[in-house]
């Protein structure tokens, strides 16, 4: 994947999913099945499918306005990562899960941690399953390959201390900022062993303060996050 990650701000640039015949006929079925999985992931227990999908649809929605009007990506491309980070966390309903890890009434213990972890890898593997008998021509698609690197990689940190040890110099813009926004209304989401949610404001100020980020966000892009941040609230 490293290949895809170093041109994954070209590759967003080189189609458009709202047009692409390839996507339309091919991929979009797919594509609806998987975001039906992940809306009803968990319906007969913690419904959690349902914070999910309400979560990838935020970030969807803040990373597509973020790139266009502050990082200097077209509208098409705004439209390609909306619909590719929608799968960002497909690895969550990975069937080696139980849904119980994604809802403890704990924080989680390391051991926990490092299989929650395990969403990142275990997301392409689902795409390649649900693309197993399409075309060589959607495996090969960009848009595939976008998606993929946004599952991988949304979690890595400039300082090399992400999952996959990559730094500031090979992540890109789009990497680097999912990266942040996905931080950013993740520490908004309510968990059981929290008194209350944390408001936007508090969650930039843990992006900017928190030691649990420390090292992990590109300081020019962060500071780009910010001022956006400040202007649509």
């Amino acid at each position: 994947m490293s290949a895809i990650l170093a041109n994954i701000d070209e590759l967003i640039e080189s189609y458009d999913v709202q047009n692409d015949p390839v996507l339309k006929e091919h991929f979009k079925p797919i594509e609806q099945k998987l975001w039906n999985d992940i809306e009803s992931y968990g319906e007969d227990d913690n419904e959690y499918g349902t914070t999910l999908a309400r979560h990838l649809m935020r970030t969807s929605a803040i990373g597509m306005h973020f790139l266009t009007t502050s990082l200097g990506f077209s509208e098409k491309a705004g439209r390609n990562f909306y619909d590719a980070n929608l799968l960002q966390d497909l690895g969550k309903i990975h069937p080696d899960y139980e849904t119980e890890i994604w809802a403890l009434p704990h924080r989680p213990s390391e051991e926990e941690r490092a299989e929650k972890r395990l969403h990142v890898e275990r997301g392409p593997e689902l795409i390649d399953q649900a693309i197993a008998d399409a075309s060589e021509e959607l495996k090969q698609h960009p848009h595939i390959q976008v998606i993929k690197a946004i599952q991988l990689y949304h979690h890595e940190r400039v300082d090399g201390s992400g999952d996959y040890g990559l730094v500031a110099d090979k992540m890109g813009k789009v990497i680097k900022a999912i990266c942040i926004i996905d931080a950013f209304d993740g520490d908004m989401i309510h968990r059981p062993h929290q008194l209350s949610e944390r408001t936007p404001e508090e969650a930039l100020k843990r992006l900017q303060d928190g030691m649990k980020y420390d090292g992990a966000f590109d300081p020019d892009m962060l500071q780009r996050f910010i001022d956006f941040q400040l202007v649509e609230s």
